[in-house]
């Protein structure tokens, strides 16, 4: 007789979060449909990079030396990686954390406020992670007001309940594409309850013009309870390697090691990122041809009459007559996969990666004729 693990306590809530989708693989739809040509705009990867010196410094390590190779464990805290992220923040490198991919922080940050329960506020169509991460460890998922045009503040604020711990803020927002002006987050940092922990999510931020973005890590000294979190797997073109950083007060950090797993980011992607951080000009390449795709996209799509939201970022969020899934399915039949959104409360929505300029080119050549008059 066998007991299902659904129905155990401690278990039984698990079946009910949903699970998270990443965008379809190349090589998994070559094998379904058999194609041998595939333009993959749906994860929202950096298709210029690595650079040679990342490539070289990986070669590096899997050559070894007296110091480093695959046989030996990675430092654990990632010092060295932690201190020149440190550096170029202007921060003591007691107030930087590493994570498996930027998602693990989230995880570390739930697991540290919700073991008694608790709530946290989310804005409507937000990183699916943080209400997976929340859920995961035990809390409850409190949803503010937003669109795929607008985040409202005064609506977070609102939210708030008597046991909420923290308050997360995509900044550019993933899918929506959208980040709050200098004034409404400033209003958010200084207003919120002093005992929740707000968590900014700068994953795009590199993406943004670096004298306009209002970055979070600006208010760190303001207020202890803020974590900013930052990833190398866009930009900086290393989502393979599954890593990334939080910005925060020293309490919050020696907080966060307690519940950080040993050796979390492995030393090839320590290696790796300890080059990309340093490398502005790559930063600055990357940056300037997101700028093109997106002005080409934008007049590519008022010719078919695309309703598109968000300015930030390195995808577009765009609005068709067709249901998402359906839009979705008809494009991968011709080689080109995008994400559909529907599952983020969007269900005319897809959400488009900016690539090289033929795999744009791609896009449009598959998109165009069925979107003509269905925008």
């Amino acid at each position: 007789m066998s007991t299902s693990l659904s129905s155990v306590p401690g278990f039984e809530r698990l079946s009910g979060i949903p699970l998270y989708v990443p965008g379809k693989p190349i090589q998994e739809v070559q094998r379904e449909l058999g194609l041998s040509r595939i333009v993959k705009l749906a994860s929202n990867e950096n298709p210029w990079g690595p650079t040679e010196a990342v490539k070289a410094r990986v070669t590096s390590v899997v050559a070894g030396s007296e110091f480093e190779g695959l046989g030996l464990y990675p430092v654990s805290d990632g010092y060295y990686l932690r201190k020149r992220i440190a550096e170029r923040k202007s921060l003591t490198v007691d107030r930087v954390v590493l994570g498996n991919g930027s998602s693990e922080i989230l995880e570390m940050i739930a697991k540290a406020a919700f073991p008694g329960g608790g709530s946290a506020v989310i804005p409507r169509h937000s990183f699916a992670i943080y209400g997976i991460a929340t859920q995961t460890a035990g809390g409850r998922v409190i949803e503010s007001r937003a669109s795929a045009a607008e985040l409202d503040v005064d609506d977070i604020l609102r939210a708030v309940a008597e046991d909420t711990r923290l308050v997360y803020l995509g900044h550019p927002n993933n899918p929506t594409g959208i980040r709050l002006e200098r004034t409404a987050l400033e209003r958010l940092v200084r207003n919120l309850r002093e005992d929740i922990v707000l968590v900014v999510d700068q994953a795009y931020a590199e993406y943004e013009d670096p004298t306009e973005y209002p970055d979070a890590a600006a208010y760190l000294d303001q207020r202890p309870n803020l974590l900013v979190l930052h990833t190398f797997s866009k930009i900086h073109a290393l989502a393979a390697m599954r890593i990334g950083y939080g910005l925060g007060s020293r309490e919050l950090m020696g907080l966060l090691e307690r519940v950080r797993s040993p050796f979390n980011t492995n030393h090839l992607a320590q290696a790796a990122a300890e080059v990309a951080v340093q490398d502005l000009a790559f930063e600055a390449f990357s940056r300037l041809k997101n700028t093109e795709a997106r002005t080409t996209f934008v007049l590519e799509a008022a010719k078919h009459r695309c309703q598109l939201s968000g300015t930030s970022g390195n995808f577009v969020l765009l609005e068709s007559a067709f249901p998402a899934a359906e839009l979705f399915k008809e494009l991968l039949q011709r080689g080109v996969i995008v994400r559909p959104m529907q599952g983020y409360g969007l269900p005319n929505h897809i959400r488009v990666t900016f690539g090289k300029p033929e795999e744009m080119q791609a896009f449009w050549n598959a998109a165009g004729p069925l979107l003509d008059g269905s925008c």
